[in-house]
């Protein structure tokens, strides 16, 4: 494989990661949505909170699976260019570049859906302001 087809694979993986995130984003607000609704009601029955919880902890989840999935990705490619200069040679300054960012070795990467620390605090923020939403009630209520 050469490195444009390994640039080239990465960014294709890479835009359709970004797909299902706009997708899965648009579910996380919806559930924001669900959960203003449960909030404004107040008096929101059990079942009720129960269900867009889940449906709630299930778009955050898919959302930290996308965040997964673009690691595995860009580290997938930093493995195969890696490959490549170990058979050729030599790479390109952008695919040392590649290799050098993303720790890039011979070693196939495994996925993991512990993201970075960034991508991680975002996941919990989320899944916190949704779930307070639904189940915590307004302080000011008389």
């Amino acid at each position: 494989m050469s490195e444009f087809q390994i640039i080239s694979m990465m960014n294709s993986g890479l835009a359709m990661n970004g797909l299902f995130l706009i997708g899965f984003s648009f579910l996380a607000w919806f559930s924001g949505r669900a959960a203003v609704i449960m909030h404004e009601k107040g008096n929101a029955n059990l079942f009720g909170k129960i269900v867009i919880s889940a449906f709630s902890l299930t778009s955050v989840w898919y959302i930290n699976m996308q965040f997964a999935y673009v690691s595995l990705g860009i580290r997938g490619a930093a493995h195969s260019m890696a490959v490549l200069k170990e058979e050729t040679g030599s790479v390109s300054a952008r695919g040392q570049s590649l290799i050098d960012n993303f720790n890039g070795s011979t070693e196939v990467p495994t996925f993991s859906l512990i993201n970075e620390p960034a991508g991680l605090i975002l996941v919990i923020a989320l899944a916190l302001c949704l779930l307070s939403g639904i189940w915590l009630g307004d302080s000011n209520n008389k």
